[in-house]
């Protein structure tokens, strides 16, 4: 049971899950760039919405949809870079920690533009 456990919490182990924070990161960060290309791209809120909607395939064109999405990978990013705080070394530890407040303001601002 001991050596399981060990082998659960290897660096290399810790080392992807701090990876895959990333890549889950870069999918909300990518939809809130399109967000913001969109609404400058657009004269009104009615164009912003349409031209957000049309870099997506028709099931994500929901209302919330892409907003779910977002919060559902954000969320995971936070649990896999908290998972990998536990890696030694200073640019690990940041790289999570970075990983983890980009992820939080994302999460907040969709929640927020739920409301």
């Amino acid at each position: 049971m001991e050596n399981h456990k060990k082998k659960l919490l290897s660096p290399r182990h810790l080392k992807t899950m701090s990876v895959a924070g990333i890549i889950f990161m870069l999918i909300p960060v990518s939809i809130f760039a399109i967000w913001i290309y969109s609404a400058n791209k657009g004269s009104t809120q009615a164009d912003s919405v349409a031209i957000f909607n049309s870099y997506f395939p028709s099931f994500l064109q929901g209302r919330f949809d892409t907003t779910i999405l977002s919060i559902g990978f954000c969320i995971t990013a936070i649990f896999f870079s908290i998972r990998g705080l536990k890696l030694e070394g200073k640019l690990w530890y940041t790289i999570n920690l970075i990983i983890i407040i980009i992820s939080s303001l994302l999460l907040f601002l969709n929640l927020f533009s739920m409301m």
